[in-house]
């Protein structure tokens, strides 16, 4: 008689795992499906702070501070976007921060192609680019943050008091 009580519990048992199990993976996949859904556009956040000088030859150089909030986006899965941001200073002096954000499955933000560029001429507006920095391969997982501080100055005209130092914050939320 044990060894009909085995077999008729082995056969519940199995039917059981044969309809439960199911039944729980259903329930799961509409879940994971809602949250690649929530994380298929992000917005990034962050700051950028400039310090800049202008080189005078008559009179006193001129320095400029600012720090400008950040929200860039959306950025979608998959379609890499590219995002400038500038100041200016003293009339003469323009510095550009270029760079491009991917957000990738999972919610993970990769930042490349970054670049600070000093242009300096008769007016912010010059297209005299007398300096150039690069600034490498971040990846940023949700909830991180990075800051890159980068140096730029007048290289190409050799005046080194034509200068800017950039702090970038960002943010993925």
């Amino acid at each position: 008689m044990s060894a009909t009580g085995t077999r008729r519990g082995a056969h519940r048992s199995a039917l059981r795992k044969a309809l439960v199990l199911p039944v729980v993976a259903a329930l799961a996949v509409p879940a994971l499906a809602t949250s690649a859904e929530a994380n298929h556009q992000r917005t990034v956040g962050g700051n950028a702070a400039f310090r800049t000088m202008d080189y005078e030859s008559v009179g006193r150089n001129e320095r400029c501070n600012g720090s400008l909030p950040l929200s860039l986006g959306p950025v979608e899965v998959g379609k890499p976007r590219d995002f400038t941001i500038s100041a200016k200073c003293g009339g003469e002096i323009r510095v550009e921060v270029h760079f491009r954000l991917t957000h990738q499955q999972g919610g993970f933000i990769r930042v490349t192609h970054g670049s600070v560029e000093l242009y300096e001429g008769t007016s912010a507006s010059t297209t005299d680019r007398d300096g150039v920095a690069a600034f490498g391969n971040e990846f940023l997982f949700p909830g991180q943050s990075t800051t890159k501080n980068v140096h730029v100055q007048n290289w190409n005209e050799g005046q080194p008091d034509d200068k800017a130092d950039v702090t970038l914050t960002l943010r993925n939320p």
